[in-house]
């Protein structure tokens, strides 16, 4: 999936199994994970857009008592803003996607 955004537990999972990926991660998620590099994944830095949307979307889920750490804020936000498909293990990310449409997620 080339247009897939992948979050630090799907990278973790995949170098631990030695199984091959082709798309998106954050620069977030290779300081959380940094052997995810060895993937050859894409690499995005995210955007003053991506931390302003952000922002809202912190916003929104403390104002929704459902909370989310800052780092999956950015997260999402980038996956939005390129309109990439995020592939997680995490379902807080399923409370951003209630509030926010434009969330593609696809959860393992």
């Amino acid at each position: 999936m080339e247009k897939a955004l992948y979050d630090t537990n799907v990278l973790i999972e995949v170098v631990k199994s030695r199984k091959k990926l082709k798309g998106y991660t954050t620069v977030l998620n290779i300081v959380e994970f940094p052997r995810a590099l060895e993937l050859g994944l894409t690499v995005i830095t995210p955007s003053l857009e991506d931390y302003l949307l952000a922002i809202k979307v912190s916003q929104a889920m403390v104002r929704n008592g459902t909370p989310v750490p800052a780092v999956d804020t950015i997260v999402a936000a980038v996956a939005m803003n390129r309109e990439l498909t995020l592939v997680t293990k995490d379902k807080h990310f399923e409370w951003i996607k209630k509030e926010f449409e434009g969330l593609k997620l696809q959860s393992v």
